[in-house]
């Protein structure tokens, strides 16, 4: 590499390292019981950030790291390894305090549609939920939005943060149309297994009602009449009048999920894994498909078998416009669905067949904004 484009680069690669370092000290007791492999590298993250009175935008990379144990966010400039604002005390139900280690990237959210991230989702190992507002040179305050801690699991990845929008025919009396769902992973710290946790915020997080765990309804086994018959409304309406939903996905992921037009896909490994040993694509695996308001069918089950997991989740759009879903690798592709289903809104477990010249309509509303065509 030239000498000018290392001098460019030099303070990034300060920064990854200082991350890398930071990450590497955490204290024995807080890890205790988490393996190693349960954490990602925590590449900083680019941001663009309003710049006040002056023209332009200013550009910003954010860093979630540790310290002494506790989790740490970072600002710095472009050019300079040196962070011009941390956080380091986080608001807790009592108290300020240290959060747990952030093994979760903490999520850039562009609140005004103007173009420029203005507040960040971060969560702790613990399961702990704070919105900070951030600023070109500073970090603003920081509200605890949920404690969702709990025993057996621990939270190691955000999924995405979603704008969501419910039709008049579905929308329970006294509910706004418009909320957020974040969408979370949870790993099991006795059996390694993963859990998707969504949690429902309101479009505009003003005074925010602690959430908790034990709120959150478990979706992990539904019930014959809704295999049968689907969701009744009176069911619908009570999830979505709830603080969010959960799910055991019975395996490991082993690559994020993604949503599509309304419906979350997951590849999960189903064997090969424990508490101490995460999982490889190359086992068993299955193709988990559930919707994204209620955590229900779309398509007629909820897992699909596949060879492996090796490679990743694509669109593919077939001779009919319509669109499947594959999983991509250097050697091989695997067909997982065929004529890809979106949500509909005419009832709670309506579908459409996906057509792929939607696709811009669905896939992003705004910079740092994703509107997943989920009504």
């Amino acid at each position: 590499m030239p000498r000018s484009k290392l001098i460019k680069f030099s303070p990034l690669l300060a920064i990854v390292c200082l991350t890398v370092l930071a990450t590497a000290v955490v204290s024995f007791s807080a890890l205790a019981t988490v393996a190693a492999c349960w954490r990602q590298a925590a590449a900083p993250q680019r941001l663009e950030l309003a710049a006040g009175n002056r023209a332009g935008p200013r550009q910003r990379f954010l860093s979630h790291a540790d310290w002494e144990g506790a989790g740490q966010l970072l600002l710095y400039p472009a050019d300079s390894e040196v962070p011009l604002a941390s956080i380091r005390d986080w608001p807790l139900p009592d108290s300020l305090g240290p959060a747990a280690p952030f093994y979760a990237s903490p999520l850039p959210l562009d609140s005004n549609y103007d173009g420029f991230v203005d507040q960040l989702v971060s969560v702790d190992l613990n399961g702990r939920v704070w919105l900070t507002a951030v600023f070109a040179n500073h970090f603003g305050a920081s509200s605890l939005l949920a404690d969702l801690t709990h025993t057996d699991w621990r939270f190691i990845q955000t999924a995405g943060l979603f704008d969501l929008n419910l039709p008049l025919p579905l929308r329970p009396d006294g509910l706004p149309a418009r909320y957020k769902l974040l969408l979370l992973v949870a790993r099991n710290t006795g059996s390694g297994e993963d859990a998707l946790v969504a949690l429902r915020l309101p479009a505009v997080i003003a005074a925010p009602a602690l959430v908790q765990f034990a709120e959150l309804v478990d979706r992990s086994l539904l019930a014959d009449s809704e295999h049968n018959n689907g969701l009744s409304y009176p069911q619908w309406q009570a999830l979505m009048q709830a603080a969010g939903w959960w799910v055991r996905l019975s395996g490991q992921l082993t690559q994020p999920p993604q949503v599509i037009a309304g419906v979350i896909y997951s590849a999960v490994a189903s064997s090969d894994f424990s508490a101490e040993d995460c999982a490889s694509q190359s086992g068993a695996h299955n193709v988990v498909a559930m919707h994204l308001h209620s955590a229900g069918l779309v398509y007629n089950q909820r897992y699909f078998r596949l060879a492996n997991g090796e490679g990743q989740l694509k669109l593919q759009q077939q001779n009919d416009g319509s669109a499947a879903l594959i999983l991509q690798s250097a050697d091989q592709q695997q067909t997982v669905l065929s004529n890809l289903l979106t949500i509909a809104p005419a009832c709670p477990d309506c579908t459409e067949v996906l057509r792929l010249e939607q696709f811009p309509r669905w896939l992003k509303l705004a910079t740092y904004r994703q509107e997943t065509g989920a009504h």
